[in-house]
């Protein structure tokens, strides 16, 4: 039975992915879509083979005024998520919002403290941690099967151009991106958080290499301390000249895992050599490769059950923290500690 109805912001590759697991789930539907050119929306949502008794809007403004609307999801342009998300706040909305969920702290610290105020449900899109591979890795790791943590990578490296129709507002410049960590990196920064723990310190390196025409550097590496004595690493590129590649490398007391590959002695004894994870990895960069179905389910069982979804607001504050501290390093040339402070 439907029991929540949903507005998406935005009609872009990612809204049609949310608007078709929002759908697919029997606890909710998309009852109106945002769209800054209301024709071309009504034509996407036809060449899509939706109906289109659903509401086209041209603005947020008319979608926050609708009292039948539960939860608004934001997928427009970078720098517009955070003001939309407080908004959808202020109107007592539930929320699910693509990153980044601020373009500076400051911004940051203002959806966190709105989101808490409102009481209203928040879910980010860092849609990897539903992705097989990450969830055997998490579950190696819960289980004690690697031992104690001592060292992870973990690198996003994704050629980005004029390909992109995302490129000029969200991928190039300062103004829309504002930063690789926060434009993509970002992946790779939480998945970090998510197996290895929080990130005490971090001194990051930057360089535009070949490529001239980002307004920051488009690739860097930020060697990372965490509060449970492990180090590691995270690092992201837009200037690669090869396919989309994201690489992880774990080594426990136990045991190591490298992308699809394991060596874990105690679960295997006998083992001399790597053997493979069956299990699909995190290597496309295509949209619909991505688990956004399990983001969303996660997100309406929360919201059905009182709990909070996995990609809450806190959650997300410190994953784009430690992306904003990766930033200040990159900025300073000086080692940042963490927690922030405005």
């Amino acid at each position: 039975m439907i029991k929540y109805r949903a507005g998406v912001v935005g009609i872009g590759d990612v809204a049609k992915e949310y608007i078709k697991s929002i759908n697919a789930n029997p606890l909710a539907e998309v009852i109106a879509v945002v769209g800054r050119d209301k024709k071309k929306t009504e034509k996407r949502i036809k060449e899509w083979g939706w109906d289109l008794n659903v509401k086209v809007l041209s603005s947020l403004e008319e979608l926050l005024v609708m009292d039948e609307i539960d939860i608004i999801v934001i997928t427009s342009p970078h720098p517009l998520h955070n003001k939309a998300a407080i908004a959808a706040a202020e109107a007592g909305k539930h929320i699910i919002c693509e990153k980044p969920i601020g373009m500076n702290y400051t911004e940051l610290c203002a959806l966190r403290d709105k989101v808490h105020e409102s009481s209203v449900l928040f879910q980010s899109g860092l849609v990897l941690r539903w992705n097989p591979f990450i969830q055997n890795l998490k579950s190696l790791v819960e289980k004690e099967q690697l031992g104690t943590l001592f060292y992870m990578e973990a690198d996003y490296c994704h050629e980005l151009g004029p390909w992109w129709n995302g490129f000029s507002w969200g991928g190039q410049n300062k103004g829309g991106g504002p930063s690789a960590s926060l434009v993509a990196g970002i992946h790779a920064v939480d998945i970090v958080r998510h197996i290895c723990g929080e990130v005490v310190e971090v001194h990051a390196y930057g360089t535009w290499g070949h490529r001239e025409d980002f307004g920051y550097p488009p690739t860097y590496a930020a060697v990372l301390k965490f509060a449970n004595g492990a180090v590691g690493k995270t690092s992201c590129s837009f200037a690669i000249e090869s396919p989309y590649d994201m690489n992880f490398i774990v080594h426990g007391s136990k045991g190591s895992v490298r992308n699809d590959k394991f060596f874990i002695k105690d679960l295997f004894p006998g083992q001399t050599g790597w053997q493979n994870f069956a299990t699909v990895m995190p290597d496309s960069g295509a949209v619909s490769h991505h688990p956004f179905k399990n983001l969303v389910d996660d997100f309406l069982a929360a919201l059905d059950n009182g709990r909070q979804p996995m990609l809450n607001i806190d959650e997300m504050f410190k994953t784009h923290e430690l992306c904003m501290a990766i930033d200040l390093s990159l900025e300073t040339g000086e080692t940042v500690k963490l927690p922030l402070k405005l």
